[in-house]
């Protein structure tokens, strides 16, 4: 990606903004972070959803250099210490971030903050996330184990994440390379039906939409493009839904929560559209 393309997509992002503390926010959260910005104090942290080792990740984030500086293996994983921020491996990132050691007016370093292709390899995948997308997981609303911004490509990471926050697991990801399209591969076909409900009968309510998104059931993914091949407009619309849902993720909780009490075996051997309808009818009146 370069260097007047990324000018662009923050320009856009930043509109109208002129704190740093709000700059801050904007960039970060678009380039996958969940962060909690009190506007009172201007105090910046991490949500507490966060992964444990974002933290560490946005500390390396200081550093125009950081991919020589940063070079964990990716994991795409779930390991067992995900989702314990215990007190005595708690970043201090998750109770204030240092804004001013950020250079969020650099054109080279915010370059450099949005290019990070991510290797696919499907042996480093952790099979261990297939049993999230089981009809009893899904059904019981058990907490998704959070995702590393790390192992996330800059322009698909706020989206992901945000799927995530309102319990959805995914499987994998890409921002699109080389003309190919923006995509999500979920855990399952339930998750992939419930993220599709939502888009269908929450997103498109209330967003003003360009892109075309569309879903396979074949591989459960949904794939992001914009007909005109025009990239800024992709990333801006997958940065929109994806604030849509982090701002929403309470309400969209608690719906899941409320659909998912009633699911029985008759759900689970419904065909596809049969059980898409089952949750659109979840989100009348929304």
């Amino acid at each position: 990606m370069d260097t007047f393309f990324i000018e662009k997509f923050i320009e856009k992002i930043t509109h109208g903004i002129e704190s740093a503390h709000d700059r801050f926010y904007e960039i970060f959260s678009a380039r996958g972070f969940l962060l909690e910005l009190d506007r009172g104090s201007g105090k910046m942290r991490l949500n507490n959803e966060s992964h444990r080792e974002d933290g560490e990740f946005l500390e390396a984030l200081q550093h125009i250099d950081y991919k020589r500086n940063y070079n964990k293996p990716h994991q795409d994983a779930i390991d067992e210490h995900d989702n314990k921020n215990s007190p005595q491996n708690r970043h201090r990132y998750f109770d204030s971030i240092d804004i001013p050691s950020f250079d969020i007016n650099n054109s080279g370093y915010l370059t450099e903050l949005f290019t990070h292709e991510i290797p696919i390899d499907l042996f480093r995948l952790n099979w261990e996330r297939h049993r999230y997308g089981k009809f009893d997981e899904f059904k019981a609303c058990n907490q998704i184990p959070a995702i590393q911004v790390y192992d996330l490509e800059p322009f698909i990471a706020r989206l992901v994440k945000a799927v995530s926050s309102i319990g959805i697991s995914t499987w994998s990801s890409c921002e699109g390379h080389w003309g190919e399209p923006a995509y999500i591969v979920f855990d399952g076909r339930y998750h992939r039906l419930w993220f599709q409900a939502i888009f269908n009968k929450f997103i498109s309510k209330k967003l003003s939409l360009a892109c075309t998104w569309d879903w396979l059931g074949w591989d459960e993914r949904c794939i992001i493009r914009k007909p005109d091949g025009n990239l800024l407009e992709l990333y801006l619309e997958i940065q929109a839904v994806a604030r849509l849902l982090y701002d929403n993720r309470m309400l969209l909780r608690k719906i899941k929560q409320e659909r998912c009490a009633h699911l029985t075996n008759m759900h689970k051997d419904m065909n596809q559209k049969e059980l898409l309808d089952a949750f659109e009818d979840c989100f009348k009146g929304q």
